[in-house]
């Protein structure tokens, strides 16, 4: 059996990876951005980025002091060999991370009385996205901080089906528009569209969380992120909002099924690092990392 101890030290990597490796996917689009770019104070703004990403992996530091709220997607076959309670690895790894092994900033509070347990954990922190997929043979533990610079700017509607998909694109470009430099462009952003209310969140999160190298699998939603794209990177917001070619860096949707009389649409900002990381664990009690 997979023992508690292994999930928390896979876990403990794949949080440290998150908050200093940027992806390697995005770390090239910022290169390819910064070759492309037309603007010259967004040109230095994307060298300042790419050299600050580098530095921090090369380091050991992390991206951003915001470190966000704890937030990890586990996926898994029904039939893994781990028995005990999920949650408690992951509590103990924020723990003992923020408290002595990675000291990084709380961020996490209670949010009515405000109160801080000083290691980035709460009620329902480590906030954990479980999924059963049986064609895994191991559990993939991705980490992703959800910071507030970006988070803040997240957008949910109800709409009316009768918008159509004319509706959810003017929803998608007006949210990230309304964003502008807050976030710190060049943004990722995830759609959800569909569900429920609670699901179109989640598939906003998920999306934005999807590799920037990956579109969907399906052909006319994958031509509908691009369009989004290309039709947000002519804001030129730019780097930082300084002005430039490139204001996001990829549009991910998910979508689900949804009820008839309405039309569930979500935006879920990343900025500009992308910050993820992969742990997986195996059967036989070893991990690795991707």
């Amino acid at each position: 059996m997979i023992s508690k101890e292994t999930i928390k030290a896979a876990a403990k990597d794949a949080w440290i990876r998150s908050l200093c490796n940027i992806p390697e996917d995005v770390l090239e689009a910022l290169k390819e951005a910064e070759r492309k770019e037309t603007n010259p104070r967004g040109k230095r703004y994307f060298q300042i980025l790419i050299d600050n990403a580098e530095k921090a992996r090369k380091l050991g530091m992390v991206i951003c002091q915001d470190t966000g709220v704890p937030t990890f997607f586990i996926r898994c076959p029904l039939n893994f060999p781990y028995t005990d309670e999920i949650r408690a690895p992951f509590d103990e790894a924020m723990h003992e991370l923020t408290l002595g092994e990675f000291p990084t900033r709380p961020m996490v509070v209670h949010p009515l009385t405000r109160i801080d347990r000083g290691d980035n954990t709460a009620e329902r922190v480590p906030i954990l996205h479980m999924e059963f997929d049986n064609s895994l043979d191991h559990m993939e533990i991705k980490a992703m901080p959800k910071g507030a610079g970006s988070g803040v700017w997240g957008t949910l509607s109800i709409m009316q089906p009768g918008v159509g998909v004319d509706g959810v694109k003017k929803f998608v470009v007006d949210s990230v528009l309304r964003a502008g430099s807050y976030p710190c462009p060049p943004v990722i952003v995830g759609v959800g569209v569909g569900g429920t209310l609670e699901e179109v969140a989640a598939l906003a999160t998920e999306a934005s969380a999807r590799p920037i190298s990956q579109r969907h699998p399906e052909a006319d939603i994958a031509a509908l992120e691009e369009e989004l794209k290309e039709a947000l990177n002519l804001s030129q917001i730019g780097p930082m909002g300084m002005g430039g070619d490139t204001t996001v860096l990829a549009v991910n949707i998910e979508y689900a099924g949804t009820h008839r009389p309405w039309m569930p649409v979500a935006v879920n900002i990343n900025c500009w690092p992308g910050r993820t990381a992969i742990s997986r664990v195996y059967p036989d009690g070893s991990w690795d990392k991707e």
